[in-house]
């Protein structure tokens, strides 16, 4: 039963592909044209010869011949009716007209192929108007040729029939046309729909990609920055206590192991998010969260104050229950920090105040560094970019720049990242 259904299309009610015979026809269109000229050629000479002939016509001179030259101009007009149906149809008309003036009834098979061609390769409107015009050929121009040939036209009875047997089979080519020409328009639609939607899905995945790979070069924007930074401090500091503070000396060069240490693994976290599950299972430690937040500030901020910074935290209201949020204002204070480290001239002064309720959530970091012009910077500019848009996934801004008399100070509003009642 499942293989049946899985022929049949499954759930997902997709039709049969076309079969063997029909993928050929549409791979040899010149083909099918070929046949078609020649089914017409055999029929229609055969209308020209039997029609003289069944009404005690006959002449063994040009009469039949014009119905016979008729039939040939209409079979070659027949070879460009998929480019031309137009002009398809205006010869199969100046066809019709000169086989009226020898007498002969209009042969039906080439107007039915000409409206079915307006029909299928033109519009429903196009086809309508043709189909009208054969109508009013029977109808209305017929008695009359027959008035102007002949001075008389040809009985009621007669005309009644030709006319409904006409009408009969170019209207049987009009249904046809228009169902075989609805099918394809409907087939279009939905090949130019499916078309759409996988080119919107690669162009969804796209960004997607894109957007995972802004976020985790933000990730190690913050990770390298604050890292490399600390770990520059600190050596630093090492370098000037090796002979006056030895003892200090190998605490700065212990921590600096340590802070190296921390951020492999959180590289290798990073970098485990983009293929191996595995690799990041294993680089996830009893010590380091994948995502830390505001239980893991303390820690953060010891690194700083190992690089001799004199930072201090002050948390009013309920951290936001969000895991997301505490991250992004965990990453938001490290930035800040890495900065203050880099740039600020001897702050004596670096306060980091952390703000929740159920209005939302601010930070501000400000440092007291002394004034004059600021250190030319020595990263990519994606600090502070950085912390725009992590503010902005939760709804809110931030604002960073100088303070009067010397310092720099960062303010983070988060609207939409609600402390834990």
């Amino acid at each position: 039963m499942a293989a049946s259904g899985e022929r049949s299309g499954g759930g997902a009610g997709l039709p049969q592909p076309p079969g063997a015979l029909r993928r050929f026809w549409r791979a040899h269109p010149k083909l099918v044209d070929v046949l078609v000229v020649c089914a017409y050629l055999v029929a229609g000479s055969a209308w020209a010869l039997i029609t003289p002939l069944s009404s005690g016509r006959w002449q063994p001179a040009a009469p039949w011949l014009v119905s016979m030259a008729g039939v040939v101009l209409t079979a070659g007009a027949l070879t460009v009716r998929r480019s031309h149906p137009w002009l398809t149809f205006a010869v199969a008309t100046c066809a019709a007209v000169a086989t009226m003036t020898t007498g002969d009834a209009i042969d039906p098979q080439a107007m039915a192929l000409a409206v079915y061609a307006l029909f299928v390769y033109r519009s429903t409107r196009d086809g309508w108007a043709g189909f009208a015009a054969v109508v009013a050929l029977g109808v209305l121009v017929r008695p009359a040729v027959e008035i102007a040939v002949r001075g008389a036209p040809l009985s009621s009875f007669s005309l009644s029939v030709s006319g409904l047997l006409h009408t009969t089979v170019v209207l049987v080519a009009a249904l046809l046309g228009i169902s075989v020409a609805g099918r394809r328009r409907y087939v279009r639609t939905l090949v130019d729909r499916a078309n759409q939607l996988a080119h919107e899905r690669d162009q969804q995945a796209r960004i997607a990609t894109l957007a995972e790979r802004a976020g985790i070069v933000r990730e190690m924007h913050d990770v390298l920055s604050h890292s490399l930074s600390v770990m520059v401090s600190l050596a630093d500091g090492a370098a000037a206590l090796a002979q006056k503070d030895p003892v200090r000396c190998r605490d700065a060069v212990r921590e600096l192991g340590g802070i190296g240490r921390q951020s492999l693994s959180e590289m290798r976290l990073l970098l485990g998010a983009l293929g191996d599950e595995d690799a990041a299972d294993r680089a996830t430690g009893p010590s380091l969260s994948p995502s830390p937040g505001i239980a893991e500030l303390d820690g953060l901020l010891a690194t700083f104050r190992a690089a001799r910074m004199p930072v201090r935290l002050d948390v009013q209201g309920p951290p936001p229950s969000s895991p997301g949020a505490q991250n992004a204002l965990y990453r938001i204070i490290q930035e800040s920090l890495t900065n203050v480290l880099r740039y600020a001239r001897n702050p004596r002064h670096v306060t980091v105040e952390l703000k929740s309720g159920v209005d939302g959530t601010s930070v501000t970091i400000t440092d007291d560094g002394a004034a004059g012009p600021r250190a030319e910077s020595v990263g990519l500019g994606r600090g502070i970019i950085g912390i725009r848009e992590r503010a902005a996934l939760y709804g809110g801004t931030a604002q960073a720049g100088p303070v009067p008399g010397g310092g720099w100070r960062v303010h983070v509003d988060m609207p939409q990242a609600e402390g834990k009642p």
